[in-house]
């Protein structure tokens, strides 16, 4: 039994991961319908959001992989302007909407339903989050994501990047952000 819950698990990440667009959408709602993403619903003080505040100083932010957009909903009202959370889940888009206008944030959010490797921004950001998101991209596209959201980040922006490190499974990921951009802080 073990073998076959192993083997459905790499089957999912992969269609996950490289799957098309229709696909990746199809298996997210299955799991946030399901409530297997549910235990993320309630992050109040995450380790992120001292940093997240810190480097939004009262603009923007753009979540990339927002799930069920808790990060707009739990920061001080006051340490953002606007926040934009895009997830391919549409399931976890209309959580999201429900989340903000029930905690009364809803004229400074708006979410999008788009995989974050195609998603095009209307504007520049202060913070651009990858919130455990990076493990759901292909090796040889995050450079080129990478790349493309930094012409969105505002002069002073940057990317906060949150990543389980298990041991050299998804150093690939960190070697390449150290790799190709300037790193600011890091938090083991």
């Amino acid at each position: 039994m073990y073998l076959i819950e192993k083997t459905r698990n790499v089957f999912r990440r992969a269609l996950q991961e490289y799957g098309p667009r229709k696909i990746k959408r199809r298996l997210w709602n299955i799991e946030f319908s399901r409530g297997r993403w549910d235990c993320l619903d309630q992050t109040q003080g995450d380790c992120l959001y001292p940093f997240i505040e810190k480097h939004a100083k009262g603009g923007s932010i753009l979540d990339l992989g927002c799930g069920s957009g808790n990060t707009g909903s739990e920061l001080a009202a006051d340490s953002y302007r606007d926040y934009t959370g895009v997830d391919v889940s549409d399931v976890a888009i209309e959580k999201a909407k429900k989340s903000t206008e029930k905690c009364g944030r809803a004229d400074k959010s708006r979410f999008f339903e788009s995989d974050i490797l195609t998603y095009v921004p209307a504007q520049q950001f202060d913070v651009i989050l990858f919130r455990d998101s990076l493990y759901y991209v292909p090796r040889l596209k995050l450079k080129g994501m990478l790349d493309r959201y930094s012409t969105h980040l505002r002069p002073d922006g940057v990317f906060i990047v949150r990543l389980w490190e298990a041991g050299e499974k998804y150093k690939w990921i960190v070697d390449c952000i150290v790799d190709h951009f300037a790193v600011i802080e890091k938090q083991s």
